[in-house]
């Protein structure tokens, strides 16, 4: 196995438990603010529906901590279709500096720029 294969299964594995992570402490944040009537309904909602209640409840922390999720599980998607390292946007491999900075960083640092300044 080369370095660049081991840092990369090394950044997946973090991905994979960030992700983890995540979920539970976003369930958990949402029991906490009471933002559904219950928590069975919490406990049986599916990752994006979570995502998408955590960002409407307009409670700063749940929203950043949504922000967050979608791009962890994005990353651990393109893990799952092999693309993961990759550009969302021209698929040529994303900085290894970049991903062991953020490991669900989606775009290369080309793209990330020419996004800042084009679609701002």
């Amino acid at each position: 196995m080369t370095t660049s294969e081991i840092t990369y299964q090394l950044l997946q594995e973090q991905l994979a438990q960030e992700h983890g992570a995540l979920a539970s402490e976003l369930r958990l944040e949402m029991q906490l603010n009471t933002l559904v009537p219950s928590a069975e309904a919490i406990k049986n909602a599916d990752l994006s529906e979570l995502i998408t209640m955590a960002k409407s409840s307009f409670i700063p922390n749940l929203f950043d901590m949504a922000v967050r999720m979608e791009k962890v599980d994005a990353a651990v998607c393109s893990i799952k279709l092999g693309m993961y390292g990759l550009c969302v946007d021209c698929e040529e491999e994303i900085e290894m500096e970049d991903l062991q900075a953020d490991p669900a960083q989606p775009r290369c640092r080309a793209c990330r720029i020419h996004s800042r300044y084009h679609h701002a």
